[in-house]
C-alpha cells in the first residue's frame, strides 16, 4: 500500500468513542452493560454503534443482539490496537505527565509565567506545575506527582560550595542565561537625588535597596572598581522581586536585569541609572540555573523543558539585541 493510500485510509478511521463502545458491547453482550462499563448513557452506546455501522457500511449486530461474523473478525483485530494505544498513552502519562518546578519569584513572574502558555501549547502531555519560592530548596527523592522535580534559581558568582550549583552527586544543572545586572530607579527617585552621580562611587550617597544581604551590591561595586566595606542601605528587602517593587514605588535604587525589568523599562516605571563622568560597566554577576536530580534530568519531560527554555532564551536575547541596536527604518 503506497503512502498516499495509507494516509487516505487513516483519515477514514472511525471515532475512538465509537470503537470503544463497539468493543465494550462485544465484551459485555448488552448495550446497558456496555454503557455501565464505559460510564456513559446507554443511548450514547446505541448511537455510537449506529454511527460505526454507517461508517463501515455493514451491519455489526444480528437480530438476536449478538455480533455478525464480520463484526467478530473486526473486533478481534481492533482490540489489540486499542489496548496498544491505551498502554502507550498510559506510559506517556507516567513518564512526562507531571513536572513540578520551583523558581525564584522574579524570574517566574516577570519572564517565565508569560511564556508558559506557549510551553503548554507545544507540549500538551506535560502537566507543568510552577511553584515560585523565596529561597533555595531541597529535592524530594521520589519521582511522582507530589515530588519536586527541578528548580530554577539565580545564583551569584560568590563562592558557595559545589552543592550550591547542583554539582553534588546525583544532581545535574544547566545555566539558562547569564544576564547583565545594572542599577535602576524610578524617575521620581532620580529627580530627588541632590545631584546626578558622576561615578559609580557616587551611588554610595544615594538610597540603595538591598535584597536579603549585600552580596550583589558588593559584587557590582567591585566590578565598577569601587571597593567598599559595607553597603549603606535605604531598605533591606527579602528578594529581587520586592526590591524592584520598592524601586518602582520611588524608595531607592535597586539592581536588576533584563529578565526582571523588561516591562518596567518599556513603560518608563524604572530607568537605568547613568553617570555623567565615568560610564557604568554592564556586568554579569551570576546566572539563572536549572537544577534537577539525575534520574529526572534524563527523563523526557525535563529534556523537553530544557530544550524549550534554551530556545526561549535565544529568542529573548535576540529581541534585546534588536532593541539595543535597532536597524534602519524602512
Amino acid at each position: 500500500m503506497d503512502r498516499k493510500t495509507l494516509m487516505e485510509n487513516r483519515y477514514r478511521i472511525p471515532s475512538l468513542a465509537a470503537l470503544n463502545a463497539f468493543v465494550a458491547f462485544a465484551r459485555t453482550g448488552a448495550i446497558r452493560r456496555a454503557a455501565a462499563e464505559l460510564r456513559i448513557d446507554h443511548a450514547a452506546v446505541s448511537r455510537h454503534l449506529r454511527d460505526l455501522e454507517h461508517a463501515l457500511g455493514v451491519p455489526l449486530r444480528t437480530g438476536q443482539g449478538g455480533l455478525t461474523p464480520q463484526a467478530e473478525i473486526y473486533c478481534a483485530r481492533i482490540i489489540p490496537l486499542l489496548e496498544g494505544l491505551a498502554h502507550a498513552t498510559a506510559d506517556m502519562r507516567q513518564d512526562i505527565a507531571h513536572l513540578t518546578v520551583t523558581c525564584s519569584h522574579g524570574f517566574a513572574y516577570h519572564w517565565l509565567l508569560p511564556r508558559l502558555s506557549a510551553f503548554r501549547r507545544d507540549h500538551p502531555c506535560i502537566d507543568l506545575l510552577l511553584r515560585p519560592v523565596d529561597a533555595d530548596t531541597g529535592f524530594d527523592p521520589r519521582h511522582g506527582t507530589g515530588a519536586l522535580h527541578a528548580d530554577i534559581r539565580y545564583m551569584t558568582d560568590e563562592p558557595q560550595g559545589p552543592e550550591y550549583r547542583g554539582a553534588e552527586r546525583n544532581m545535574r544543572c544547566m545555566e539558562i542565561t547569564r544576564p547583565a545586572v545594572f542599577p535602576v530607579a524610578s524617575p521620581r527617585c532620580l529627580a530627588r537625588l541632590s545631584h546626578p552621580p558622576r561615578t559609580a562611587a557616587d551611588l554610595l550617597d544615594a538610597p540603595l535597596l538591598l535584597e536579603d544581604d549585600e552580596t550583589e551590591w558588593k559584587l557590582w561595586f567591585a566590578a565598577q572598581s569601587v571597593q567598599i566595606g559595607t553597603v549603606p542601605a535605604a531598605g533591606r528587602l527579602w528578594q529581587a522581586h520586592l526590591a524592584l517593587a520598592a524601586a518602582r514605588a520611588g524608595e531607592g535604587i535597586a539592581l536588576g536585569n533584563p529578565y526582571l525589568l523588561a516591562e518596567d523599562l518599556r513603560a518608563g516605571l524604572l530607568c537605568p541609572v547613568t553617570t555623567t563622568a565615568t560610564p557604568l560597566r554592564r556586568v554579569a554577576l551570576g546566572s539563572y540555573v536549572l537544577r534537577a536530580p539525575a534520574h529526572v534530568w534524563e527523563g523526557t519531560a525535563l529534556r523537553l523543558l530544557r530544550t524549550w527554555l534554551s530556545a526561549q532564551v535565544a529568542i529573548y536575547e535576540g529581541e534585546l539585541q534588536e532593541r539595543a541596536h535597532p536597524g534602519p527604518e524602512t
